[in-house]
């Protein structure tokens, strides 16, 4: 009775996946309104993620749901992108928000149900956050080591160049800032070279402050700062044209934003539920029926 349960869930699971990446995708290619898209996408997948939490009664269905989606919305992006005109999707970066919306709705849903415990009481939802949030790191650091690391990656984020390592304070800022008192760029490029260097440390702030939570902090500043230094050091040997010492300012200052959208969320959580966010559950343990750890 408990292998046919499992079957069930598996196969609902594959339904409501199929189901929503067909609903996400035509109405891609059918609507041009980018509001639209995202909208009718979210609402699939929030409706899909309810559906399965009633029935297994578990979050792992969640998160083999969301995963699933996540996989091959990705494929579809890159086999666009690459394919260019011969695609049969066009591609934009359209795409890359519905690749968003896979990882991004089910997390949230399931954080807000774990929060707010109304209707049937889901299990393993600490396992269900660290499962998503390993694929999200992955993902993550990926990023960080194209963009930092390979020539040629998001030049738009790189507006000031030096033939070698810049160890003078602000001088990048001050290029751009004197650039546009001239007229000679619009404060958007200023306001995207801040935002690319603070914006993408958020994340490792955020989650460094989880196992940091109950630590001293100087030990926590030390952190912050430990990555974006260990980046800019590797960069003075892989790629000297990016090692900038004001790159290190601008990283700790996003991980400082992470650690307080960390605080945040643990107050907000903590004022509905009673107890601290990712609070240890009773019996927790690695598991052989998914991506446990």
């Amino acid at each position: 009775m408990r292998r046919q349960s499992h079957i069930q869930i598996s196969s609902l699971i594959a339904f409501l996946s199929i189901l929503t990446i067909l609903i996400q995708f035509i109405c891609y290619y059918f609507f041009a309104s980018f509001l639209l898209i995202i909208g009718l996408s979210s609402l699939t997948t929030i409706l899909c993620c309810h559906i399965l939490l009633e029935k297994s009664l578990t979050y792992e269905s969640c998160f083999n749901y969301s995963i699933l989606n996540l996989f091959v919305s990705i494929i579809i992006t890159l086999l666009s992108f690459y394919g260019k005109e011969n695609s049969f999707i066009p591609y934009t970066n359209t795409l890359w928000t519905i690749v968003a919306i896979n990882w991004l709705i089910p997390n949230l849903h399931c954080f807000l149900r774990s929060m707010l415990e109304y209707g049937t009481r889901i299990e393993n939802f600490i396992k269900y956050y660290r499962n998503s949030s390993a694929i999200f790191i992955i993902c993550y650091l990926i990023l960080l080591i194209y963009g930092n690391f390979f020539k040629g990656s998001f030049p738009w984020a790189f507006q000031v160049s030096f033939e070698t390592a810049n160890f003078t304070p602000l001088l990048s800022i001050s290029i751009l800032i004197e650039d546009f008192l001239y007229g000679d760029i619009s404060l958007k490029e200023i306001i995207v070279y801040l935002c690319s260097r603070i914006l993408i440390f958020i994340p490792f702030g955020f989650y460094i402050s989880i196992p940091l939570r109950k630590k001293a902090k100087i030990l926590r500043t030390i952190i912050l700062l430990l990555l974006p230094a260990l980046i800019e050091f590797l960069q003075y040997f892989i790629y000297i044209e990016r090692c900038d010492l004001d790159d290190v300012l601008y990283a700790f200052i996003g991980g400082l934003l992470g650690s307080l959208l960390f605080l945040l969320t643990n107050l907000i959580y903590r004022s509905f539920s009673g107890r601290d966010f990712l609070i240890k559950e009773k019996g927790y343990g690695f598991s052989t029926r998914s991506l446990y750890f």
